[in-house]
């Protein structure tokens, strides 16, 4: 048997970001996926071998994605509020609705526990490195992120961007 191509499948694990921000994690089907790329479930099944292996790299991608962009950050209050920036760019939307998604799926035991699991202790302890200096810099860092992504899907839900603006600055303020 022929040997997919690592290029493709990098392309297709990003295409398949991109439908889970559009189409939610719920209704997942190869089938789907790969009539909205263009592609066949069997090409997918060739390329992943299952729906679950394809959804496991796609949420890998996600969070190397995420851990990228909290690296990038400094410890300090500007660099927080860049990240808050980024978070809440409307060109970010797909990104976090598949973090919520995935967060919602890890709520019962079941394929996405550990993933979602992960998603949350990634970013957990990212933020922990860079606030090391302080007394309780896990404990603090929980508070930090854990009130973002509160704050964005807020914002996300009612789309009242001056008053989740304006709390996210207020925790950011208070935890930097």
């Amino acid at each position: 048997m022929r040997q997919p191509n690592q290029a493709r499948r990098d392309e297709l694990v990003a295409r398949t970001l991109d439908y889970l921000a559009d189409h939610g994690l719920a209704e997942f089907t190869l089938r789907g996926l790969a009539a909205e790329i263009g592609t066949s479930a069997r090409m997918l099944v060739h390329y992943f071998g299952t729906r679950e292996q394809l959804l496991d790299l796609a949420f890998a991608e996600h969070r190397a994605r995420a851990v990228t962009a909290i690296k990038a950050a400094a410890g300090d209050q500007a660099a927080a509020r860049v990240a808050w920036d980024t978070m809440a760019d409307p060109a970010n939307r797909g990104h976090y609705v598949v973090l919520f998604h995935l967060l919602a799926a890890g709520l019962t035991d079941g394929p996405f526990t550990t993933v979602a699991r992960q998603a949350v202790t990634d970013w957990v302890d990212e933020v922990t490195t860079l606030l090391a200096d302080r007394d309780e810099p896990k404990v603090d860092a929980t508070v930090l992120v854990s009130g973002l992504k509160g704050i964005l899907l807020d914002l996300m839900v009612t789309g009242d961007r001056d008053r989740c603006v304006a709390a996210a600055h207020r925790l950011i303020g208070l935890m930097t």
